[in-house]
């Protein structure tokens, strides 16, 4: 990929976040991924993440490794190298990809409420979201208030609101579009509905461990 990454840190609450849009070759890649390991009952049962994870959604599949790869070194890296970089002026020795999974979601589906694994120093953990596909026809749960509607929202959820704070921040999915958070971040994804119940809704996340040179690493 010869493009410039552009990316963006925000800060919703006392957390940073970054925000990116996936490239579509990288879109192309995962999408063709995903397709093969659903053909191939091997490959579903060799990549099944479900028992892993906490998400009461139809699918979740490992990604394969190569491909996951190729985008860390393209696109991932360089994003998570500057965001890390923003908050901890040390030299970065490596950047691991410990997991990283396909969640298949389908009408009324939902993550509850979960962080991704525990903050243990010196491991500096991040995770993320990113969206390959959106039903076109995804409409508001049953009973869902106008005023304050979340149907198939992601939410993330930090500290102890008072009117002087917020405390969450509601992303409603795009394709294309990818977060990168803290992996201590509680987040809730929110179930949607469809008027087709066959209708797909596929992200992917992943959790990297940022490491730094012993003889430069942050001592807090």
């Amino acid at each position: 990929m010869k493009d410039k990454i552009n990316f963006k840190i925000f800060k919703p609450f006392g957390s940073s976040m970054a925000r990116a849009e996936l490239p579509l070759e990288l879109l192309k890649d995962f999408k063709e991924d995903l397709k093969k390991i659903k053909a191939d009952k091997k490959k579903q049962k060799d990549h099944d993440w479900g028992e892993r994870l906490v998400g009461h959604v139809a699918e979740e599949y490992l990604i394969t490794p190569e491909i996951m790869l190729k985008w860390k070194a393209a696109f991932f890296d360089p994003i998570i190298a500057s965001y890390t970089n923003a908050h901890i002026k040390h030299k970065i020795k490596s950047i691991l990809i410990n997991s990283a999974w396909y969640v298949i979601s389908k009408p009324g589906d939902y993550n509850p409420c979960h962080r991704h694994t525990e903050y243990v120093h010196p491991n500096y953990h991040l995770s993320c979201v990113g969206y390959l596909q959106i039903p076109d026809s995804m409409i508001p749960t049953e009973n869902a208030k106008q005023h304050n509607d979340f149907s198939g929202q992601t939410e993330f959820i930090e500290g102890s609101e008072n009117m002087f704070a917020d405390v969450n921040y509601r992303v409603m999915p795009e394709v294309r579009q990818w977060i990168l958070f803290p992996n201590n971040l509680s987040h809730v994804v929110y179930p949607f509905n469809s008027t087709n119940k066959d209708d797909e809704r596929i992200s992917f996340s992943f959790n990297a461990t940022i490491n730094f040179d012993t003889d430069n690493a942050p001592t807090n």
